[in-house]
């Protein structure tokens, strides 16, 4: 199945499809479902930059700085350790669909599911007693593309298979000006089982800062190609959700101007947007200048407004009061995952690497989440 999702076949000039038949529902649903009375309920949606989730092994692609003879002397010790520290944030969160980028390949996200346990029968964060706790590749699935990055960083997309099913898989490709090679952006519908509602979740990995103020020409790019497949492509259902590192912040050009992305009076609502609005110090991505929110969530119009008010269609009625009124975005940040050394770093992410030394950490960047539902059936 893993390398059924990496060789897409053709579809146009600037898109490739894998076109995956319907399944039917998951034996064992934990939901009610009645033909006139769809209970939903909320699941949740994260995004994470794992930064630089390299195996030990010489690829084709540029991976020499994370060989066992390299400078950093990436062992297997050191792999092991970052899977582990990278599954203890993804098992904190516990999500239903995880978008991640900066992975050198399937073969260390098949890795990280196995040093997962927050992927598991039933669901753990209403019932906390769940004791049938199964590795992460019992009940998900992985869904990733290559990436013509030269270093083969790639962008991927885990869901839970037990409350999704994936209908269409798509890359579109993103041209720089400067003929840079750099990430495709995924595209992933899934299939709610228990509406049958559709969504698709577009994970991105936009170009870099490197370069200074003339980078800024390679996101816009990235926005245009967004933008393009958004505006020209009938297939998107009307759910569909943008995660990922943009690399800019919510109020830069390339996402208000080139994605025309921001508050909820837009067709693209940025909870990044939103939350940086009311807090500007908020951020997922720390430097010298203070805090960036690179990482970043963004729904659908129809797809922000559905979960307005959306305890009316939940399954349990007594859970309305703790059921947010308007969709936001967490920043998943907790004291372990930080630096605590008293320097001018104290309070930043914990990097696996501060500059050559060997830390031992998690990522420089942190994780973001929200939890929605799909109300409106097809």
């Amino acid at each position: 199945m893993l390398l059924g999702f990496s060789a897409c076949g053709s579809l146009g000039s600037n898109k490739h499809r894998l076109k995956v038949a319907p399944e039917p529902p998951y034996p064992g649903e934990i939901y009610d479902v009645q033909s006139t009375d769809v209970k939903v309920a909320p699941f949740r949606v994260a995004f994470y930059n794992l930064e630089n989730l390299f195996d030990t092994i010489d690829g084709p692609n540029d991976d020499a700085e994370f060989l066992p003879n390299a400078e950093n002397r990436w062992n297997t010790q050191r792999y092991e350790n970052k899977l582990n520290n990278m599954a203890k944030v993804i098992d904190s969160i516990s999500p239903d669909i995880l978008g991640v980028v900066e992975v050198e390949n399937a073969f260390v996200l098949e890795d990280l599911c196995k040093h997962c346990v927050s992927m598991m029968a039933g669901d753990s964060r209403n019932n906390p007693t769940e004791i049938d706790r199964r590795p992460m590749g019992s009940h998900y699935e992985i869904v990733h593309r290559e990436s013509p990055d030269a270093r083969g960083i790639d962008v991927a997309l885990l869901y839970n298979r037990k409350k999704f099913y994936t209908s269409g898989v798509y890359t579109t490709p993103v041209t720089l000006p400067d003929g840079y090679k750099t990430r495709d952006i995924l595209r992933v519908h899934l299939v709610e089982r228990v509406t049958g509602d559709s969504l698709a979740i577009f994970v991105n990995h936009w170009p870099s800062r490197r370069g200074g103020a003339a980078s800024a020409a390679s996101r816009m790019a990235a926005a245009a190609s967004l933008a393009q497949t958004l505006q020209n492509n009938p297939t998107i259902p009307a759910n569909y959700l943008l995660m990922g590192d943009f690399n800019d912040d919510p109020e830069d050009p390339s996402i208000t101007e080139g994605l025309h992305a921001g508050d909820e009076y837009h067709s693209i609502v940025n909870l990044a947007f939103t939350a940086r609005a009311a807090d500007s110090t908020l951020g997922t991505l720390a430097w010298h200048t203070g805090w960036n929110m690179f990482d970043q969530i963004m729904l659908s119009r129809p797809l922000y407004y559905a979960n307005l008010h959306r305890h009316d269609g939940l399954a349990n009625a007594s859970d309305a009061t703790h059921i947010e009124q308007q969709p936001h975005i967490n920043v998943y940040k907790r004291p372990w995952m930080l630096q605590h050394d008293g320097n001018k770093y104290d309070g930043w992410p914990l990097r696996t690497f501060a500059g050559k030394k060997y830390t031992n950490g998690f990522s420089d960047h942190l994780p973001v989440y929200t939890d929605i539902v799909l109300v409106h059936r097809h």
